[in-house]
């Protein structure tokens, strides 16, 4: 073999011929894929990387349009559970990308280095998004939509029923936190964290901005009145709501992490907000942060707390209202 390209195209013809049955199992990925790319052992123990890190469950389910964002999460996970190096844990995330959406021959692959160790463009390199052509991932792929439509009507009908009798619904996420109220006040914002001066963040009737800074790569989630849900995998709802700013932080980073969601003025529906953190991806540690939300210009949420230091780790539910 002459490069990282031929173990890219080992990968999807595994992939293609294989599918779960290779990509599911870390331990095949291992002993197939050495085999078949046995000159290029270091490429290999990225890519079963990858697996072992939940890359390839995770790339199954990335909506479209989502897919430059979630590399960039994958490959930090990466780094911070297995130490792997920035550039090959990118590289093998759009690998993996790549291989389980390859088959639009209209839509050709991105070019990778032709070594691992070579420069790269660090964060979140552009990926092109390919449709799977498989008759099996298509019916993966029709019951994951069936399952979120479902989660979602569920959550919109809890949402109905516990709005009328006072009671608190909670975001279809993992381990979901216990809510906590808060009401539109005057209060003083808490905590020194301020925005970085090069940040043109976006603004308008509802904005709620999270500041952190450690090397942790917490994410912001807002729910909206109708129940949609914005973070890194759904950047913007149907309602306008819109997450035009997301940090996926790093342990070796320094000064102060942003993640910011808003409703330009005119464009918030009237009704009750909700918002919670998630430690995405840990160094370790808890992390101390800020959390700010405004409603027409009036501070409906200004704290500052800790997230827990484990991955899935979440905060309480923060609520306000919005008229």
């Amino acid at each position: 073999m002459s490069g990282v390209n031929d173990v890219r195209a080992v990968l999807v013809e595994l992939v293609q011929s294989e599918g779960e049955a290779f990509y599911g199992d870390a331990a095949r990925v291992e002993s197939t894929l050495g085999e078949r790319a046995a000159g290029h052992p270091q490429e290999v123990a990225v890519l079963v990387t990858a697996v072992r890190a939940g890359a390839v469950d995770e790339l199954l389910m990335v909506k479209p349009g989502l897919l430059e964002i979630s590399v960039g999460h994958l490959a930090g996970r990466m780094v911070r559970m297995f130490d792997a190096d920035p550039d090959a844990a990118h590289w093998a995330v759009e690998s993996w990308a790549h291989a389980l959406t390859a088959g639009r021959q209209e839509a050709p692959p991105p070019t990778p280095t032709d070594d691992l160790h070579a420069s790269t463009p660090k964060g979140r390199a552009s990926t092109q998004e390919r449709r799977m052509p498989w008759p099996w991932v298509a019916a993966i792929g029709a019951g994951i939509v069936g399952l979120v439509a479902l989660v979602v009507l569920v959550r919109m009908v809890v949402g109905l029923v516990q709005g009328g009798s006072g009671g608190e619904s909670k975001p279809a996420t993992a381990t979901a936190p216990a809510p906590t109220t808060s009401t539109v006040t005057t209060i003083p914002q808490t905590g020194n964290l301020a925005v970085p001066p090069s940040l043109n963040l976006g603004t308008g009737d509802v904005q709620v901005t999270l500041l952190w800074a450690d090397g942790n790569d917490l994410d912001l989630h807002v729910i909206d009145p109708s129940g949609a849900e914005i973070y890194f995998s759904n950047p913007k709802s149907p309602s306008g709501g819109t997450l035009d700013h997301d940090d996926t932080a790093g342990c070796a980073s320094t000064g102060t992490h942003v993640e910011n969601v808003f409703w330009a003025v005119g464009g918030a529906p009237p009704g009750r907000y909700r918002v919670f953190v998630e430690n995405y991806s840990s160094c370790g540690n808890p992390s101390r942060y800020t959390l700010r939300a405004t409603a027409k210009g009036q501070v409906a949420i200004s704290s500052s707390a800790t997230v827990g230091a484990h991955e899935g780790d979440q905060t309480p539910v923060s609520e306000f209202s919005f008229s």
